[in-house]
């Protein structure tokens, strides 16, 4: 036995490499497929009723910018740059670990403590661009105000950027400064308190850290 397999069965968690650049596609379609169905149901269907948070003072002094909707759902594009041009598949593979383990995380707090927000505070000015109040509209109807905290469009934009800590490092800071721009859109579009921010951005921290530095890995368990 080699001193890498022993060195492997004295750690407690172990978790085995299926991603490969063979089949990289496909399970990244199925793991983001994965996380509409684990949020879609917590954020439609309530054990318990939805609480109101309190609004600190940096809340109510952010204004509604509808605009800024645009940057917002570019957490879509992030997600799939960020995976797509990852080129370690070791880094690609603790990526989505680390990911389904943020999602099942967070819709463990919206089932057992689910926390809204007050948009009728909010309603869309009628001179929007159309466009924009279109897409601003639909996801507002698509994605009710419930599911506050912590935020996963925080947190999982995040835990994206920092797949480029371990990998291609120079990718970092514009993956990180994107990131940062989408949880400040979460303000201006009125869609999350700042504590829904802060928690998100330390889930992220936590699922990086132990699926990406804690965890072992290796290609099959012996």
């Amino acid at each position: 036995m080699s001193n890498t397999e022993s060195a492997y069965e004295t750690k407690t968690w172990v978790l085995p490499i299926f991603l490969t650049n063979r089949n990289k596609y496909i399970i990244g379609i199925i793991t983001f497929a994965l996380a509409a169905v684990f949020y879609l149901p917590s954020n439609h269907i309530h054990l318990f009723e939805p609480r109101l948070l309190p609004m600190w003072w940096i809340d109510k002094a952010i204004p509604f910018m509808p605009n800024t909707v645009w940057i917002y759902i570019s957490e879509y594009v992030l997600f799939g740059a960020a995976y797509l041009l990852c080129k370690d598949m070791i880094n690609a593979n603790k990526y989505i670990y680390s990911f389904l383990a943020l999602q099942i995380i967070s819709n463990i707090i919206f089932w057992l403590w689910p926390t809204t927000y007050p948009r009728e505070q909010f309603p869309l000015p009628e001179d929007l661009n159309a466009i924009t109040y279109y897409v601003f509209n639909s996801l507002r109807e698509t994605d009710t105000p419930a599911n506050c905290c912590p935020s996963l469009h925080v947190s999982s934009v995040y835990l994206s950027s920092f797949i480029y800590l371990d990998d291609q490092t120079r990718k970092f800071p514009l993956f990180f400064l994107w990131a940062t721009l989408i949880a400040v859109s979460t303000l201006t579009t009125k869609q999350h308190y700042l504590i829904d921010v802060i928690i998100g951005f330390i889930i992220a921290v936590i699922c990086y850290q132990v699926f990406h530095k804690y965890i072992q890995y290796k290609k099959r368990f012996i």
